[in-house]
């Protein structure tokens, strides 16, 4: 009847992770890097940030080099003896300074929802807990002649961990404060506007945004914000089209009902079978009518109902030029809607069926109107991209 991606394996709570960067006045390379990876196999996750000696290429290499060497060690389960060795003997040597130097935080997310962490010569790691700011207790050893920092921690929904660069604590130096930010002054911002529902994304912008404001807007040292919220994860459970064999229709919704998660429909068809199975009346709210959107439908235990393969060319389209968060919150159109549904979902299971909508074959139709399922599956790829677990299921 259908064919499934294998589902994977993931932690009961969710990571959002987030980044926000700026780059030296005058310069066009950072001289941060940040690698996050998350396995979703063997459920584990990390976050890696470098600032590499000095500014602009040099340092671009150099933190380049560091979170790559510290990413694919981790991964082949190294320790981080052999990580700090191999950096001392692979970052190549700058000419003027005679350094091969990069700092370092490293996160490690474990199925067992431990955290591990790992810092050199970076800014100390914020960690929120209930709105306040918990200090680690870190034990400290010293690993090839470098002082290394390790704290370990049962991480519980509602934590934040943020790193920073120096080019945050020193932001402000010479101007509205002489010391610069300064980690306490920082720990204390982000306690204040973690108390506000906002996303990773905007919690690391907003602390970059400081940052700027402090540098006059022309930033004296790259800085950088990386924001990991540990939160419950958003499910949701899409069906787009109908089934093949009509037959299958009752089964398929009431799959798609069971499902986790928010429920979403694609499709004038899908939808009429949906509210038939379910014996729900089927509304069409004409108040989301736009001038390139057809409407929206109201199903009663149904969280969106949208038209079928307009909306979701037009949804491709959207999140091929990266939309924008603060203006979705405020469209109430089809296309706007399945986007944010989209962006808010941490694993999101999409149920195809492929029979042909005879409306669709015509000549005077356009070509993507033959391919819903190559929409769908381009559609999941960029979700990926984001960060998304996606699983794909054909009927």
């Amino acid at each position: 009847m259908f064919s499934s991606r294998k589902k994977a394996k993931m932690w009961d709570l969710h990571l959002e992770i987030a980044k926000s960067q700026l780059i030296k006045h005058n310069e066009r390379l950072c001289g941060d890097s940040i690698i996050i990876n998350k396995d979703y196999d063997h459920e584990t996750a990390s976050v890696i940030l470098s600032d590499g000696l000095g500014s602009g290429v040099k340092a671009n290499i150099l933190s380049t080099l560091t979170t790559k060497i510290i990413s694919v060690m981790l991964q082949n389960g190294r320790s981080i003896d052999e990580i700090v060795d191999t950096l001392t003997d692979t970052l190549p040597t700058c000419n003027v300074r005679k350094l091969a130097y990069s700092t370092f935080s490293v996160a490690q997310f474990g199925s067992n929802g431990k955290l591990q962490l790992v810092e050199y010569d970076n800014p100390p790691a914020f960690f929120i807990r209930n709105g306040k700011t918990v200090k680690l207790d870190y034990e400290t050893r010293e690993i090839n002649g470098k002082k290394i920092n390790e704290a370990s921690i049962d991480v519980q929904e509602g934590d934040l961990l943020v790193f920073v660069s120096d080019g945050e604590t020193h932001a402000g130096i010479g101007g509205i404060w002489n010391l610069g930010w300064g980690w306490d002054h920082i720990a204390e911002f982000i306690e204040r506007i973690s108390k506000k529902p906002m996303t990773a994304k905007e919690l690391a912008f907003e602390i970059t945004n400081v940052a700027n404001e402090l540098y006059a807007k022309e930033p004296g040292d790259d800085t950088s914000a990386v924001v990991i919220k540990i939160r419950k994860k958003c499910f949701a459970t899409m069906l787009v089209g109908a089934p093949q064999n009509p037959d299958n229709d009752k089964e398929i919704v009431n799959k798609l009902i069971q499902g986790e998660g928010r429920k979403i429909i694609c499709g004038g068809t899908t939808s009429n079978i949906v509210s038939r199975e379910l014996k729900e009346k089927l509304e069409v709210d004409l108040s989301t009518l736009e001038s390139t959107v057809p409407p929206i439908g109201i199903i009663k235990g149904i969280d969106l109902c949208t038209e079928g393969i307009i909306t979701i060319s037009r949804a491709l389209e959207m999140l091929k030029t990266k939309p924008n968060y603060k203006k979705l919150e405020i469209s109430t159109d089809g296309v706007s809607r399945l986007v944010r549904e989209f962006l808010l979902v941490d694993e999101l299971t999409i149920m195809i069926g492929q029979s042909l909508n005879d409306a669709h074959q015509t000549s005077n139709m356009p070509k993507e109107f033959g391919m819903k399922r190559k929409i769908m599956e381009s559609i999941a790829e960029h979700l990926i991209d984001l960060g998304k677990a996606v699983h794909l299921e054909y009927y």
